[in-house]
């Protein structure tokens, strides 16, 4: 990559680049190689927008040809109770019973709307700095 000139205009980065929906694993490559390239330096601010908009660009890319996909309500479940290693009994308030919590966590049964909405006011009121909702529990 060309090094960028504190004294180009956002149009004359946008002609030396010239941007666009990438369409291909070269394009892809060569936008990354950019973006590395414009990180390991301060930036102006024409330098920032182009910078931001060939990150829109890759993200674009990556989301149809790297998609993840959505997690499911109960990977979402399983991942917190791991990550803040809560047990079955903690969601007994949530769900009624240990019973129903395994349940839910195999797969067995679906989280209602109360439950979820539950779960989210659990996790978000006991562990700083979520902002879970019904929807990540599959509503």
């Amino acid at each position: 990559m060309t090094p960028i000139s504190s004294q180009q205009t956002y149009t004359d980065l946008l002609i030396q680049y010239q941007p666009k929906p990438i369409k291909t694993e070269q394009e892809y490559n060569k936008t990354l190689i950019a973006v590395e390239g414009m990180m390991s330096g301060k930036l102006a601010e024409a330098e920032i927008a182009l910078f931001e908009l060939l990150v829109l660009l890759i993200e674009d890319y990556e989301e149809h040809h790297y998609s993840i996909g959505k997690s499911k309500p109960v990977a979402t479940l399983e991942s917190l109770m791991h990550e803040f290693d809560v047990e079955p009994t903690a969601l007994v308030e949530v769900f009624g019973s240990v019973k129903i919590v395994k349940e839910v966590v195999n797969g067995q049964r679906k989280v209602s709307q109360s439950e979820g909405e539950s779960l989210a006011k659990f996790f978000n009121d006991h562990y700083s700095g979520l902002s879970l909702t019904a929807l990540d529990f599959g509503l």
